[in-house]
């Protein structure tokens, strides 16, 4: 009958009394562990997975004055940072630009904002990606990058590309993503809005082991 190592868990076959076929299956178990407990080398940290803390990753190239890798101080998912302008599909995973422990998940493809938004952190709760916007105002002096919305929702937002002044009489909205609006001495391009759930505990790798 097989043993078990103390560390890694290894099964040690007993040729006298184990039959081939098991002895053959405990090691390739064991080949199987030692591959999932082997070291991983990258160039970039990995920006998708689920990791359990304590997980590293070592740099393949590894600099003096710089350090040898990453270590995951929080068991969760590892995604992206939040970009502005960025069309996001259903599905897709980012985590705010400064930590606060959580992933984010789009449930409804779109634009991101300019403005990074505040990031709720309650469980499973949804909410847009337009902070900084206002509704259309007519006879409105507007500067480049302000983000309007239309006075009826047709799930969209504008941002200014040429600053002046707003019409007497609301434009006809496109609904075409890149399209220009013109308004006046205004004009805006249009984007979809997207819609962000909170999805769950966010991995959290952090530099260690600096190279003297």
């Amino acid at each position: 009958m097989s043993t078990t190592t103390t560390k890694l868990g290894l099964k040690k076959p007993n040729f006298a009394t184990d039959d081939i076929e098991n002895t053959l299956n405990e090691l390739a178990d064991n080949f199987q562990k030692l591959d999932d407990d082997s070291d991983d080398y990258v160039d970039f940290l990995p920006l998708s997975g689920a990791y359990p803390i304590a997980k590293r990753f070592y740099k393949k190239t590894p600099k003096s004055g710089d350090y040898i890798g990453w270590v995951n101080t929080r068991t969760g998912t590892s995604a992206p940072t939040w970009q502005k302008l960025k069309q996001y599909t259903n599905g897709d995973l980012i985590v705010p630009t400064v930590d606060n422990g959580h992933i984010y998940k789009c449930i409804q493809t779109g634009y991101s904002g300019l403005t990074e938004p505040v990031f709720p952190v309650s469980v499973e709760i949804e909410f847009g990606d337009v902070r900084g916007s206002n509704t259309w105002q007519a006879t409105t002096q507007y500067k480049k990058d302000d983000i309007v919305l239309p006075t009826i929702d047709n799930g969209r937002f504008y941002v200014c590309l040429q600053a002046g002044e707003s019409g007497d009489v609301e434009p006809t909205w496109g609904l075409a993503d890149g399209q220009t609006i013109y308004d006046k001495n205004a004009s805006w391009v249009s984007y979809k809005r997207l819609k962000w759930k909170e999805a769950g505990v966010a991995s959290n790798f952090r530099p260690y082991g600096k190279i003297e």
